[in-house]
């Protein structure tokens, strides 16, 4: 219904502009000029909202839940740290808007950090790739339970490590095997995308594992983020 609205709205304003800059009321000082800029900034903003909630919506596609039903809100990010290895973002939703502690943060249906700090009006999320992030996860082959670990941060935006994944008989880890989150009710269900595996080894020294993951988003590079409400599970 809102995006039906937005749509005529936009329709009603395209014949006016056309008609105006065609009559050369455009490229003057009047105040139909004025006019002609108005409704091309009204324009703008509702292109800009359509594609807010085209995104919006496209999480349900992504994860079969309706967004009002599992998220939050999607608040904006407005500020990013990177120092000495230490990654995280602010958001524009605090307690007043119902944020708190260890609620996930997302991108479609990946984990990109947890919240770590509220206060009324903002909030702090801490990234996976903190170096200090340590985040339960699985390791998948198609959909088949390959082993268990721990995906650990190590302050650096493209590159994550799944550590205490032991050797057994018959374990093969590939590149190309997706890691998903461990359930860790009520605040981080089980099965949100973390990242990729890009290399793997067994440890000449233990009998460990040593994996090398991409993350499949990073919240320090997107504009808002999604905030999950406890106890929801993707399908």
């Amino acid at each position: 219904m809102v995006q039906q609205a937005w749509n005529r709205q936009a329709g009603l304003l395209e014949p006016w502009q056309r008609a105006m800059a065609g009559a050369g009321l455009a490229d003057d000082g009047s105040e139909a000029a004025r006019t002609v800029e108005a409704l091309a900034n009204a324009q703008a903003e509702l292109a800009m909202l359509r594609g807010r909630l085209t995104e919006y919506e496209s999480i349900r596609g992504e994860g079969g839940i309706d967004p009002r039903d599992a998220l939050l809100g999607r608040p904006h990010v407005i500020a990013r740290s990177t120092r000495q290895g230490r990654r995280y973002v602010e958001i524009d939703f605090g307690s007043l808007d119902g944020v708190e502690p260890g609620m996930a943060a997302i991108v479609g249906w990946s984990l990109v950090g947890v919240v770590d700090g509220v206060n009324e009006g903002r909030s702090s999320i801490r990234q996976v790739t903190d170096a200090e992030s340590r985040v339960p996860a699985v390791l998948m082959a198609d959909d088949r339970v390959v082993a268990e670990g721990v995906l650990a941060g190590n302050g650096t935006r493209g590159l994550l490590s799944l550590d205490f994944v032991e050797d057994r008989q018959g374990l093969l880890i590939e590149p190309g095997q997706r890691v998903v989150t461990a359930a860790q009710p009520p605040t981080i269900p089980r099965g949100l995308v973390l990242g990729v595996v890009t290399a793997a080894s067994r440890s000449p020294a233990t009998d460990h594992w040593r994996i090398e993951v991409v993350p499949l988003h990073v919240a320090e590079a997107c504009e808002t983020l999604a905030l999950l409400r406890p106890a929801v599970s993707p399908p």
